[in-house]
């Protein structure tokens, strides 16, 4: 099963897959410490390799100018994100 955007099909069984590897990084990440802030900047690493593979794993066309760009932005906002959210957390004291 596959959803399909433009010049995307993504993989439903490896999005869950990816889904189900950084809920395991999480867990592991969240025993190891105590911290949300140290968590959440840790979390932005995986975030973004594993939003890099989905991402480009889902691509139909393999030569199009400025995508690998447009997916390394995304990636790696979506990671910042991450990292910010840890912050935001930290900031009202969870």
């Amino acid at each position: 099963m596959s959803l399909e955007l433009r010049s995307y099909r993504i993989r439903v069984r490896r999005l869950l897959g990816a889904i189900t590897i950084l809920t395991v990084v999480f867990i592991c990440a969240w025993f190891a410490t105590s911290d949300v802030l140290t968590l959440g900047y840790t979390m932005t690493v995986p975030v973004f390799v594993i939003l890099s593979f989905v991402i480009e794993d889902a691509r139909i066309e393999n030569h199009r100018s400025g995508a690998l760009w447009i997916e390394t932005a995304v990636s790696g906002a979506a990671a910042a994100g991450v990292g910010y959210l840890g912050y935001c957390l930290w900031m009202l004291g969870y």
